[in-house]
């Protein structure tokens, strides 16, 4: 089951302007896209996370690739892009449990 963003997380989409579908959305599947205010630089120095091999398939993986981080009893994935300064795009939180990672 996937589920809304931290508190933290809902903050950075309400400083960020959304990408995907218009300002401030957040898609029926607790997605939420962001703006370019985070970069990858910052967020590997900053921010406690694991490496993934692929990202949630809306994601395209040519583009894109993910971190992960666990909070809150939730897994979060963040999708950077590859272009520029890898801007953060996008989080994506899911409840832990077997198989939470359905990609």
């Amino acid at each position: 089951m996937i589920r809304t963003v931290t508190p933290l997380l809902t903050t950075l989409a309400l400083t960020s302007a959304a990408l995907a579908s218009g300002p401030g959305e957040t898609h029926h599947d607790g997605t939420v896209y962001l703006a370019n205010g985070l970069t990858y630089e910052i967020f590997e120095t900053a921010i406690e996370h694991v490496d993934l091999e692929g990202c949630p398939a809306e994601f395209d993986a040519d583009a894109n690739f993910c971190r992960m981080t666990l909070a809150a009893d939730l897994a979060h994935v963040f999708v950077f892009a590859y272009a520029g300064n890898q801007p953060l795009l996008a989080v994506k939180s899911y409840e832990l449990g077997d198989g939470f990672l359905p990609f």
